[in-house]
């Protein structure tokens, strides 16, 4: 394929010999084919396919203006195997419309590696369209070593259909981050940061924490769908808050130190807690909610685990999480 031809013009300098990456591409107007259509691969972090009707009018048009593809379709290539970056669903509408040829205007793209490729395509995607956080973090994963850590290690963690099904994530990417990042400062509050910006602070010791976390609440919780709003921001954020300051290390000397398996008891607690499970339903992790979440959590562990242990369980008592004691019976299931 022919490369785009440069042109000089006044007060314009020559192309650098040393470009950055992002310029080893070329660009030109070509006429595809069905077989070079069908040969493209699509990335691991390629977002799902979603036949609409907005694609099939893209078809229709198709048909009638000569096969010309609208838009830029953006090409990767690596290792001589060419990948679709950018116009996926303006390739599947030219498949639908059945044409054989096609015209289109390409863009190809050289890249090292498929972590490359990704942060081109989080970078390019959401120049033109506002991405999920978890379509940003999938494109992420191939250069954030703690990501793919997490996929690994936890594979109920996933960043579409979640909770679709007994095969289907339980919990997102994005949601699993943001609670455990929320979970760091003494007063849990949203606002931590952009999933980008999530990603590129999850060091590789934070991401073999929060996979220990994970593991114990999945072991708890498991993917009975009538456990689902255990996996909620509210539940997950706050008891990820508590096992920083129970489990991985002790918020002062009066707390008691408690191990991942009594923790995990503690979790399943909660679930044997009919009257916590029905105060979640609408819950959200706000100011409303927090502090009275906290007070049922903290009084749930506390008598499960006073049951197993010689002694007083004493948890993190923080001003923002002042119960009453009608909260706390309640939590118990004592009271309404």
């Amino acid at each position: 394929m022919a490369q785009a031809s440069i042109i000089r013009m006044p007060g314009l300098s020559q192309v650098p010999e040393k470009t950055p990456r992002n310029l080893r591409s070329t660009m030109d107007t070509v006429l595809v084919t069905k077989a070079w259509i069908a040969a493209l691969k699509l990335p691991t972090f390629q977002r799902p396919l979603r036949v609409n009707a907005k694609l099939i009018s893209i078809s229709e048009d198709l048909k009638h203006n000569g096969g010309v593809i609208p838009g830029i379709l953006t090409i990767g290539v690596l290792a001589k195997e060419r990948y679709l970056i950018d116009g996926q669903h303006r390739v599947e509408a030219f498949k639908i419309s059945e044409l054989d040829e096609g015209l289109a205007d390409l863009r190809i793209c050289y890249f090292d590696s498929m972590a490359e490729m990704g942060d081109e395509f989080v970078s390019l995607n959401s120049q033109i369209v506002k991405l999920r956080p978890d379509d940003i973090l999938r494109g992420l994963e191939g250069c954030i070593p703690g990501i793919k850590h997490i996929r690994k290690t936890c594979p109920f963690v996933g960043y579409d259909n979640i909770r679709r099904g007994s095969s289907a994530p339980i919990v997102s990417m994005a949601l699993a981050l943001r609670a455990w990042f929320i979970s760091i400062p003494e007063v849990p509050v949203s606002g931590c940061g952009s999933a980008r910006n999530l990603a590129e602070r999850l060091e590789m010791e934070e991401a073999q924490k929060l996979c220990h976390f994970l593991t114990c609440c999945f072991e708890a919780w498991g993917i009975d769908k009538e456990y689902s709003k255990m996996w909620g921001s509210l539940n997950i954020t706050i008891s990820a808050w508590l096992w920083r300051r129970c489990v991985i290390s002790q918020s002062s000397p009066k707390v008691t130190r408690l191990t991942p398996a009594q923790f995990t008891s503690g979790l399943r607690a909660l679930t044997a807690n009919a009257n916590y499970m029905d105060w979640l339903v609408n819950r959200h992790l706000n100011e409303r909610d927090r502090s009275p979440c906290y007070g049922r959590i903290k009084a749930i562990f506390a008598k499960r685990l006073e049951a197993d242990l010689p002694r007083k369980v004493v948890l993190p008592a923080p001003p923002w999480a002042a119960s009453s004691s009608s909260q706390l019976a309640e939590s118990m299931g004592l009271g309404t």
